[in-house]
């Protein structure tokens, strides 16, 4: 006769589990809402100060040029600048800022695209850079660094000798806006304080000379004024020619055949050098008048010069044969 079967008596691990599981939840989501109020007060209480190093933004990321010691300094300016400045789609920012950035010049940017992203006059992006620009928009190409102002105005890095009131007059302003901008630490000065060499300063509304923003080309200009080889070349063109110029649209003289840059662009190297196999064909790159046509005795070999207008022109060097002559 089988014996009959015990019932088991009932663990009490499961409840104290339970219990334990409970107690977990309220631990973590009080420690939750302690850190949001943490990180709440850390926003409120924490102010982005102008600061005598500029940002430094490069595409879609801003970072300070030097960097602050401390992670709890770093999360707390980062949360704050978060905070203070609203960022578009793309990482640029759309508000005002109290800070002025550097900007790396990215592949496809013009002078007007980074004013217009910036909210900012074009004329202040000269007059932001005038050594690195020195007013002239050729010399924008990819990888140099531009000043962005919060404002439109000048960025003027002092040469040691002029007072605020003689600044202030140079770019017509009053010393006020100079002493008292919020981008400058010179509250505490007057009109005849004198900046040290090497301090730049923000000119809120300043103003240099107007430069003239005509398109580079324009149709029916006077080309072969002067051939920008001289006279003393077999292949110099030694007419003046009238023809029509381009517009701006370069194109690649080399179409989609393979090639390789030689030389790029740069302030002691006004254009780019590209060399391909023989007997590759070659385009004008843009509408023009032929000033210069046969052999360059120092260096080009057979060499087309063709004139665009307005100072532009466009060299086609080391060439095995001709289809173009003067004019």
């Amino acid at each position: 006769m089988r014996s009959p079967r015990r019932r088991r008596a009932s663990s009490p691990i499961l409840p104290i589990l339970i219990i334990l599981g409970i107690l977990a939840g309220v631990v973590f989501a009080f420690r939750g809402d302690a850190i949001r109020s943490g990180l709440a007060d850390m926003r409120n209480q924490t102010q982005v100060l102008p600061s005598e190093e500029p940002i430094e933004q490069t595409g879609d990321s801003t970072t300070p040029v030097s960097e602050m010691n401390g992670t709890s300094q770093n999360l707390t300016a980062t949360l704050s600048l978060l905070d203070s400045m609203e960022l578009a789609s793309d990482g640029f920012p759309v508000q005002a800022r109290r800070h002025v950035l550097k900007y790396s010049v990215q592949p496809d940017d013009t002078l007007f695209g980074i004013a217009a992203r910036f909210g900012l006059n074009p004329d202040t992006i000269f007059w932001a850079n005038t050594e690195t620009l020195q007013d002239d928009i050729n010399l924008l190409f990819v990888g140099i660094e531009l000043y962005i102002l919060p404002v439109d105005g000048v960025y003027y890095r002092s040469n040691g000798s002029e007072t605020i009131a003689e600044i202030a007059a140079q770019y017509a302003v009053t010393p006020g806006d100079i002493l008292y901008s919020e981008f400058n630490d010179l509250s505490g000065d007057d009109s005849s304080y004198q900046p040290p060499e090497g301090l730049h300063l923000v000119i809120p509304g300043g103003r240099r000379a107007y430069l003239s923003w005509r398109s580079p080309i324009h149709t029916g200009t006077q080309s072969g004024s002067a051939n920008p080889e001289g006279a003393i070349h077999p292949g110099s063109c030694r007419q003046l020619y009238s023809g029509t110029g381009g517009q701006g649209d370069f194109v690649n003289p080399l179409g989609a055949t393979p090639y390789r840059t030689t030389n790029g662009f740069a302030t002691w190297h006004p254009g780019v050098d590209m060399a391909a196999d023989y007997g590759t064909p070659i385009y004008a790159s843009e509408t023009g008048v032929v000033v210069f046509a046969g052999w360059h005795r120092d260096g080009y070999g057979e060499l087309i010069i063709i004139d665009h207008g307005d100072g532009w022109t466009t060299y086609y060097g080391h060439l095995s044969k001709r289809f173009v002559g003067c004019g």
